[in-house]
């Protein structure tokens, strides 16, 4: 990793106002990688939960859908887990989220990726490539 020259040009204060930062939100992936892997059983995830460029992957049902919705609108609140999945509308914007859980409309896979992510199943890494070329995110996909 290699880290931006401009953040030497910085102050002090600001480049421990980055550091701290840094730290918070790498204890916070740490809790997050260990909820889901420790705790939410990662082990026993449905193919829906891999990554899209995983050639295990498959869509999710309806009722996988469901699920995973229920539960964060149980832990915020329908209209807070809309908001987050970026869902507008005047009118309902549950009518979305009904038609992906009654199946007439598939869900996109960047919401559904996002619901796991929000909802502790899955942890998203960095898809970039290394400078060697290396996709390490790979390295558990079943050949």
């Amino acid at each position: 990793m290699r880290i931006n020259p401009k953040l030497f040009n910085l102050s002090a204060e600001k480049q421990e106002e980055i550091n701290e930062r840094h730290e918070y939100e790498q204890e916070l992936s740490r809790r997050h990688c260990s909820y889901v892997h420790f705790i939410a059983e990662s082990f026993s995830q449905p193919d829906s939960y891999r990554s899209i460029d995983d050639p295990e992957y498959r869509e999710p049902t309806p009722d996988e859908v469901k699920v995973v919705f229920d539960h964060l609108a149980n832990a915020h609140s329908k209209s807070v887990v809309t908001k987050m999945l970026g869902i507008k509308g005047k009118s309902n914007p549950m009518r979305t989220i009904n038609r992906w859980i009654e199946g007439e409309t598939a869900i996109p896979y960047p919401a559904w990726r996002l619901m796991l992510i929000l909802d502790g199943r899955v942890v998203q890494t960095n898809r970039l490539p290394t400078d060697m070329g290396e996709t390490p995110w790979k390295k558990y996909y079943i050949k």
